[in-house]
């Protein structure tokens, strides 16, 4: 049996990502309201997990800076998880971009 390693955003629970964000005060739905552009609408971002923990992460990572002690330390660790997920991500993507450009050159 094959094995594959789960990488970027695929390696973060969907379900302890919207745990973390009721135990810090996270409201999806604010932000995904105030997406002003053509596309997806707040019903869809709100179920994007890429969007969802980038969101949360700059959330918790504020509230680090200006109010410490009110961070859990379940988010803290959380935080630890998904900045990793986020630079694994991160990386793909700059790792596939050579390879969709020359899709739209063909």
């Amino acid at each position: 049996m094959v094995q594959i390693k789960a990488r970027g955003f695929a390696r973060l629970d969907f379900d302890e990502i919207k745990r973390v964000a009721a135990m810090t005060g996270f409201d999806i739905y604010v932000h995904a309201r105030k997406k002003k552009s053509c596309g997806p609408g707040c019903d869809y971002l709100v179920q994007d997990k890429r969007y969802f923990a980038l969101l949360l992460i700059r959330h918790i990572e504020q509230m680090l800076q200006e109010r410490a002690g009110d961070v859990p330390q379940q988010a803290r660790d959380w935080l630890g998880a998904a900045a990793v997920a986020a630079s694994e991500y991160a990386d793909i993507e700059r790792a596939m971009r050579p390879t969709v450009r020359r899709a739209h050159e063909d």
